[in-house]
């Protein structure tokens, strides 16, 4: 009830995050959803809080949608930051104009794709997955790279990052992992196991 009183009161203000956001992730990659930098960081942030705060109550949902959401969200909003960063600094060093890379970078639409494609790879670690459904969606030839390097990137993040936590959780909690009992074992010497048993042997 708390959880679907929390999402409910979020799109009160934010609206698009309610469902599958696939209105506003089309709008995206069609550019046709004209969103501010300031709106869309809100918009990744509520669908964040809203998807965490549904799945850890057992609200009827999933992690895909969601994930496509924010990838799209997010490399919306970073396409506006690198876009408004090199025009500001264009107007400061009117000599760098002359650069290719300051001249202009690649549409909103491609962006949202490649964020959209590398959250959802690093979320199901299916790279190719998430590059041929994301080039499915828009039959984009110039992404494809893009999409493959970056999905593949992620995939490969989120792996590393996993296997980080689940070292570290290991090594906090060694007995629901189940490896108190081979940690016991290997820290006792052998010498001293055949020892006390011979002393036992010896006493009978």
């Amino acid at each position: 009830v708390i959880a679907s009183l929390f999402c409910g009161v979020v799109s009160l203000f934010v609206p698009q995050v309610l469902f599958f956001g696939y209105e506003t992730l089309n709008g995206l990659f069609l550019n046709s959803n004209i969103f501010s930098t300031e709106y869309l960081f809100a918009l990744l942030a509520a669908k964040l809080m809203t998807t965490a705060v549904s799945a850890s109550s057992g609200l009827v949902g999933g992690t895909f949608a969601p994930s496509l959401f924010l990838g799209g969200v997010l490399g919306a909003g970073f396409h506006n930051v690198v876009a408004d960063s090199l025009q500001v600094l264009v107007e400061q060093h009117p000599e760098l104009s002359a650069y290719p890379i300051v001249q202009g970078i690649s549409g909103l639409p491609a962006f949202a794709m490649v964020g959209a494609a590398s959250v959802l790879a690093a979320l199901f670690r299916a790279p190719l997955t998430a590059s041929l459904l994301l080039f499915e969606c828009t039959r984009n030839y110039d992404v494809i790279l893009p999409l493959m390097a970056s999905a593949g990137v992620a995939s490969l993040t989120g792996d590393i990052v996993e296997k980080w936590l689940d070292e570290d959780q290991r090594d906090k909690d060694p007995v629901s992992w189940g490896d108190l009992a081979t940690r016991l074992y290997e820290d006792v010497d052998d010498d001293a196991v055949c020892i006390v048993i011979d002393d036992k042997n010896t006493s009978e």
